[in-house]
Protein backbone atom coordinates (compact mmCIF):
# COMPACT_ATOMS: atom_id res chain seq x y z
CA UNK A 1 0.00 0.00 0.00
CA UNK A 2 2.58 2.82 0.89
CA UNK A 3 4.90 1.66 -1.66
CA UNK A 4 2.01 2.14 -4.41
CA UNK A 5 1.23 5.69 -2.57
CA UNK A 6 5.22 6.56 -2.82
CA UNK A 7 4.72 5.84 -6.44
CA UNK A 8 1.79 8.10 -7.07
CA UNK A 9 2.87 11.11 -5.00
CA UNK A 10 6.01 10.91 -6.93
CA UNK A 11 4.10 10.60 -10.06
CA UNK A 12 2.56 13.68 -9.43
CA UNK A 13 5.26 15.43 -8.03
CA UNK A 14 7.06 14.85 -11.32
CA UNK A 15 4.51 16.06 -13.13
CA UNK A 16 3.99 19.41 -11.12
CA UNK A 17 8.09 20.08 -12.11
CA UNK A 18 7.26 19.86 -15.23
CA UNK A 19 4.68 22.23 -14.97
CA UNK A 20 6.68 24.41 -13.10
CA UNK A 21 4.27 23.94 -10.31
CA UNK A 22 7.29 22.60 -8.04
CA UNK A 23 11.13 23.20 -8.13
CA UNK A 24 12.15 20.03 -6.12
CA UNK A 25 10.94 17.58 -3.63
CA UNK A 26 13.14 15.38 -1.38
CA UNK A 27 11.57 12.54 1.10
CA UNK A 28 11.43 13.31 4.96
CA UNK A 29 9.80 12.07 7.88
CA UNK A 30 9.78 8.58 8.61
CA UNK A 31 10.62 7.12 5.50
CA UNK A 32 13.40 8.94 5.40
CA UNK A 33 14.40 7.93 8.67
CA UNK A 34 13.96 4.29 7.37
CA UNK A 35 16.10 4.74 4.46
CA UNK A 36 18.93 5.54 6.70
CA UNK A 37 19.12 2.40 8.12
CA UNK A 38 16.37 2.74 11.11
CA UNK A 39 14.15 0.48 11.46
CA UNK A 40 10.98 3.22 11.65
CA UNK A 41 6.96 2.60 11.67
CA UNK A 42 5.08 5.37 10.00
CA UNK A 43 1.37 6.03 9.34
CA UNK A 44 1.67 9.03 6.58
CA UNK A 45 4.72 9.68 3.38
CA UNK A 46 6.23 13.01 4.37
CA UNK A 47 7.78 15.36 1.80
CA UNK A 48 9.95 18.92 1.81
CA UNK A 49 8.89 20.64 -1.58
CA UNK A 50 10.34 24.05 -2.97
CA UNK A 51 8.13 25.66 -4.93
CA UNK A 52 10.13 28.37 -6.17
CA UNK A 53 8.17 31.48 -7.50
CA UNK A 54 5.16 29.14 -7.79
CA UNK A 55 1.80 29.90 -6.67
CA UNK A 56 0.85 27.39 -3.71
CA UNK A 57 -3.06 26.94 -5.00
CA UNK A 58 -1.61 25.77 -8.14
CA UNK A 59 0.03 23.23 -6.73
CA UNK A 60 -3.16 22.31 -4.10
CA UNK A 61 -5.07 21.73 -6.95
CA UNK A 62 -2.81 19.79 -9.45
CA UNK A 63 -2.23 17.24 -6.02
CA UNK A 64 -6.23 17.85 -5.20
CA UNK A 65 -4.55 18.80 -2.10
CA UNK A 66 -5.41 21.28 1.08
CA UNK A 67 -3.16 23.77 1.49
CA UNK A 68 -2.59 25.84 4.98
CA UNK A 69 -0.24 28.27 4.55
CA UNK A 70 1.98 28.75 7.89
CA UNK A 71 1.71 32.00 10.17
CA UNK A 72 4.65 34.38 10.10
CA UNK A 73 6.18 33.00 13.57
CA UNK A 74 5.46 29.22 12.21
CA UNK A 75 8.82 27.29 11.20
CA UNK A 76 6.97 25.83 8.11
CA UNK A 77 6.14 28.44 5.28
CA UNK A 78 2.70 25.94 4.52
CA UNK A 79 2.01 22.37 4.10
CA UNK A 80 0.15 20.22 1.45
CA UNK A 81 -1.88 17.67 2.81
CA UNK A 82 -3.81 14.89 0.77
CA UNK A 83 -4.69 11.63 0.96
CA UNK A 84 -3.92 8.67 -1.84
CA UNK A 85 -6.37 5.88 -2.51
CA UNK A 86 -4.74 2.39 -2.52
CA UNK A 87 -7.76 0.00 -3.07
CA UNK A 88 -9.89 0.53 0.04
CA UNK A 89 -7.16 2.25 2.21
CA UNK A 90 -6.14 5.85 2.04
CA UNK A 91 -2.65 7.35 2.76
CA UNK A 92 -2.44 10.63 4.21
CA UNK A 93 0.65 12.46 2.57
CA UNK A 94 2.09 15.67 3.39
CA UNK A 95 4.19 18.37 1.93
CA UNK A 96 5.83 20.92 3.88
CA UNK A 97 7.50 24.05 2.79
CA UNK A 98 10.20 25.11 4.98
CA UNK A 99 11.47 28.56 5.60
CA UNK A 100 14.15 29.88 3.55
CA UNK A 101 17.62 29.22 5.41
CA UNK A 102 15.80 25.32 6.12
CA UNK A 103 15.18 25.06 2.59
CA UNK A 104 18.22 25.96 1.30
CA UNK A 105 19.87 23.52 3.83
CA UNK A 106 17.75 20.74 2.77
CA UNK A 107 17.69 21.25 -1.14
CA UNK A 108 21.44 21.47 -1.07
CA UNK A 109 22.36 18.18 -0.53
CA UNK A 110 19.88 15.74 -1.46
CA UNK A 111 20.81 11.62 -1.84
CA UNK A 112 18.65 9.24 -3.84
CA UNK A 113 17.81 6.39 -2.01
CA UNK A 114 16.14 3.21 -2.55
CA UNK A 115 12.63 3.64 -0.50
CA UNK A 116 9.92 0.39 -0.64
CA UNK A 117 11.97 -0.09 -3.97
CA UNK A 118 11.55 3.29 -5.25
CA UNK A 119 14.69 5.31 -6.50
CA UNK A 120 13.42 8.80 -4.28
CA UNK A 121 15.16 11.86 -3.83
CA UNK A 122 15.98 11.49 0.29
CA UNK A 123 17.01 14.07 2.62
CA UNK A 124 20.46 14.28 3.87
CA UNK A 125 20.85 12.43 7.10
CA UNK A 126 22.68 14.91 8.36
CA UNK A 127 19.80 17.66 7.62
CA UNK A 128 17.23 15.29 8.44
CA UNK A 129 18.83 15.12 11.89
CA UNK A 130 18.98 18.51 12.46
CA UNK A 131 14.88 19.03 11.05
CA UNK A 132 14.19 16.37 13.91
CA UNK A 133 16.32 18.15 16.42
CA UNK A 134 14.21 21.39 15.54
CA UNK A 135 11.01 19.56 15.69
CA UNK A 136 11.69 18.92 18.91
CA UNK A 137 8.90 16.26 19.50
CA UNK A 138 10.10 13.04 21.36
CA UNK A 139 9.94 10.80 18.26
CA UNK A 140 11.39 13.28 16.49
CA UNK A 141 14.41 13.38 19.65
CA UNK A 142 14.63 9.22 19.56
CA UNK A 143 14.79 9.78 15.44
CA UNK A 144 17.59 12.02 15.78
CA UNK A 145 19.10 9.55 18.09
CA UNK A 146 18.70 6.67 16.04
CA UNK A 147 20.30 7.57 13.01
CA UNK A 148 23.43 9.22 14.21
CA UNK A 149 23.78 5.77 16.55
CA UNK A 150 23.08 3.78 13.07
CA UNK A 151 25.70 6.38 11.12
CA UNK A 152 27.97 5.92 13.73
CA UNK A 153 29.71 9.25 12.04
CA UNK A 154 32.98 10.02 12.43
CA UNK A 155 35.36 12.96 13.65
CA UNK A 156 34.92 14.36 10.32
CA UNK A 157 30.71 13.81 10.15
CA UNK A 158 30.91 14.93 13.51
CA UNK A 159 32.16 18.16 12.80
CA UNK A 160 30.47 18.66 10.04
CA UNK A 161 27.59 18.26 11.60
CA UNK A 162 28.15 20.43 14.37
CA UNK A 163 29.06 23.38 12.01
CA UNK A 164 25.62 22.92 10.56
CA UNK A 165 24.09 22.85 13.52
CA UNK A 166 25.75 26.28 14.93
CA UNK A 167 24.30 27.46 11.29
CA UNK A 168 21.01 26.39 11.98
CA UNK A 169 20.55 27.44 15.82
CA UNK A 170 21.00 24.04 17.09
CA UNK A 171 24.33 24.11 18.51
CA UNK A 172 23.84 22.80 21.69
CA UNK A 173 20.81 19.89 20.99
CA UNK A 174 23.50 18.33 18.90
CA UNK A 175 26.23 18.88 21.58
CA UNK A 176 23.64 16.90 24.09
CA UNK A 177 23.20 14.42 21.13
CA UNK A 178 26.81 13.48 20.06
CA UNK A 179 27.34 13.52 24.26
CA UNK A 180 30.04 16.48 23.65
Amino acid sequence: MFRQALIEIIRRLDQARERKLVQSYVLVGGFAVSAWGVARATRDIDLAVALGGADPALLAAHLVARYHPGDPDDPLRGVFRLGLSIGEQSVPVQLIMLQPRWAEMVFRRVETLSVLECLVPVVNWQALVLLKLYAGGPVDLQDARDIVAVRQPGPAERGELAAQAEAMGLAEEVKALLGA
